[in-house]
Formats: structure tokens, sequence, C-alpha cells
């Protein structure tokens, strides 16, 4: 008994902690200050860059190295009436990241509502972006202090299931320009093949009616022969002949018994 409350209470206390971990976390007021204040940045940040594009960028990478760039940021940022600071290189990324995440998304169309969390050191603002040809983010990283420092932007375009989308739907479409391309060949040539069938009747020889005519004519030739012993008379004149020629120049003709009657054919 004692074993199985043991494991009850287990069992409870590990479905307890697994609500703890899923529920979101509760930011005290001055983490939440520093959460809008982080906002505020991320925004300025994203106005800036978007200032700059892809046409600015390169010429600034070419005249300003890393230390030059973050100073035009700090820069830009108070002219904004915002005091800011970056590491060195963060405002390089950022901006590198922005214009690829344009030219994937076929130009920015609007962004979406900001959200933000603190994990240790460091807090969190993700910006949704929506382009024309697929939605993407904008993760802005800050140091979780007093001076709000950009460590790090990363811009990203959800281009991987926009991409198989697009290939699919072009795989798609080969398919089933294949498809249609194979069945009609195969229908093409089987009517081919049976118009040539088709074709053939009208090159049979007629067969010569002349033939047929003499084959007509042609008498069916007998071979049946007459068998004239049932005449009863006619046999008993053949008989009462032979014996009379007999009787004359042999003798006596008694015995003699005819037995068949042949027609004779006879050609002249």
């Amino acid at each position: 008994m004692k074993k199985k409350l043991l494991t009850l209470l287990c069992v409870l206390t590990c479905v307890l902690s697994l609500t703890a971990c899923g529920s979101e976390r509760k930011y005290t007021d001055f983490e939440n200050q520093k959460i809008a204040n982080c906002e505020t940045l991320a925004s300025y940040s994203l106005n800036l860059v978007s200032q700059i594009g892809p046409e600015k960028a390169p010429e600034l990478f070419t005249m300003y190295n890393k230390a030059e760039m973050k100073t035009l940021y700090e820069a830009s940022m108070s002219q904004f009436g915002v005091s800011a600071a970056a590491d060195l290189g963060a405002f390089d990324g950022l901006l590198t990241s922005y214009n690829q995440m344009v030219s994937d998304m076929g130009g920015v169309v609007s962004t979406g509502e900001y959200t933000s969390k603190i994990i240790g050191k460091e807090i969190l603002v993700t910006v949704p972006v929506v382009g024309n040809e697929c939605d993407g983010q904008i993760v802005f990283t800050f140091s979780n202090d007093i001076f709000f420092t950009l460590k790090q932007g990363d811009a990203t375009a959800n281009t991987s299931l926009s991409q198989k989308m697009h290939e699919a739907g072009s795989h798609m479409g080969d398919a089933g320009l294949n498809t249609l391309l194979g069945m009609g060949s195969v229908f093409i040539v089987l009517i081919l093949i049976s118009l040539i069938i088709a074709s053939f009747g009208l090159f049979k020889k007629k067969p010569s009616s002349k033939k047929e005519e003499v084959k007509a004519v042609e008498p069916v030739a007998s071979n049946d022969t007459e068998d004239l012993t049932d005449d009863t008379e006619l046999v008993a004149v053949i008989a009462a002949a032979i014996r009379a020629y007999e009787g004359v120049g042999a003798g006596s003709a008694d015995g003699f018994v005819v037995r068949s009657i042949k027609k004779a054919n006879r050609r002249n």
C-alpha cells in the first residue's frame, strides 16, 4: 500500500512540474519596463536598416569598417532621440541579414506585433514581417542590463516552405504536361494505326467475273453408275436374247443368270 501511494505521489509531482514548465513566465514590472525599452530600440533599429536598404548598404560597407559602422548606428539612433549602444559587428550583421531577407521575400509589405522574452542575460525581441512572396521575422538580441546593447540582429525569411511549395508546384506542372504529351502521343499513334488498317480494304483485288462464270458453267461429273437390275422387263428381254444366241451357236444356255446391267459410256 505504501509503495502505491509513493508511486502516485511521484506521478502527481511529475504532472505538476510539467504543468509549471508549460506555463508562461510572469515578468516583474521592472522586467516589463526593460522589455518595453528593447522593443522601442528594435523599432528604431528596424526603421534605420529599412531606410538604408539594399541600395546604400554596399556603399557603407565599402566606406566604413566595423568600428565605424558601430559609431554610425549609435549616432543614427541618437538622431531619433534614442540612446543606444551596439557590439562590434552587430549592426553590420543586422543590415546584411535584413537586406537578404528583403531579397528572399520579394520586398517587405508590413510588420506585425512584437513579442519579447527574457532568456538569462539577453532580451529577445521578435518582429514578424510580411513580404510579397513569403513571410519572415527579425530577432533582435539586446543585453539584459540598463545599457540594452544590441548584441545581434537576425533577419530571416521563411523561404524553405514557400520554395518547396513552389518547386512542388512546378514539378506537378511538368508532370502533368509530360502525362498529357505521353497520352496524346499514344492516342495519335493508335489512331494512325487504325487508319492504316482500315485502308487495307481499299487495295484488295476484286475477283474476276470470268472465272466465276467458268466455274458456274463447268458440269459436275457424276461417278454414280446406274443400276438397271431392278428393271425386270429389260432384264427379261436381254436374257432371252442371250439365250437365243447361245442356243443357236453353242448349245443350251440353261443356268444363265443376268446379275447386273451397266450403261456403257461411248464417246465419239
